[in-house]
């Protein structure tokens, strides 16, 4: 539980912390932070975008169980790094847990590769349009 709300509290205070950057991962219950500017929102795009595919690199496996299962910490730590709204994260999880073979097709899949067919999987699924919130 203590992990959770590490989790919880981190992604809070990134949300409130516009000119930080907040990267946690709750295996560890560590998490860092810089501060700067917040540049222009291409830059935050991409810093985002960086902070996703490094996330889900360190978390695969994790990512991969809590996929099969329709949920769990890291799912919806990934939602959160995804900015994928609260109230669309269950529906999210379903689409994931729909989805896995599709998204991990073999024991070889990498990160960078799930996350490209998620994105794909995303902006096909009818319910979420063609608007993924990590672009």
């Amino acid at each position: 539980m203590k992990p959770l709300l590490n989790a919880a509290l981190t992604a809070a205070l990134g949300f409130a912390l516009g000119a930080c950057t907040i990267v946690s991962d709750p295996s560890s219950g560590a998490s860092a932070a810089s501060s700067g500017s917040s540049g222009s929102g291409a830059a935050a795009s991409k810093n985002r975008q960086d902070r996703t595919v490094e996330f889900a690199k360190l978390n695969l496996e994790r990512l991969r169980g809590d996929m099969a299962a329709g949920g769990g910490e890291y799912l919806s730590s990934l939602a959160t790094l995804m900015a994928i709204e609260p109230t669309r994260q269950p529906a999210f999880f379903k689409m994931a847990q729909a989805k896995f073979s599709a998204l991990f097709p073999s024991e070889r899949t990498s990160a960078v590769e799930m996350l490209a067919t998620l994105e794909r999987e995303w902006r096909a699924d009818p319910r979420f349009g063609p608007r993924l919130s990590a672009n």
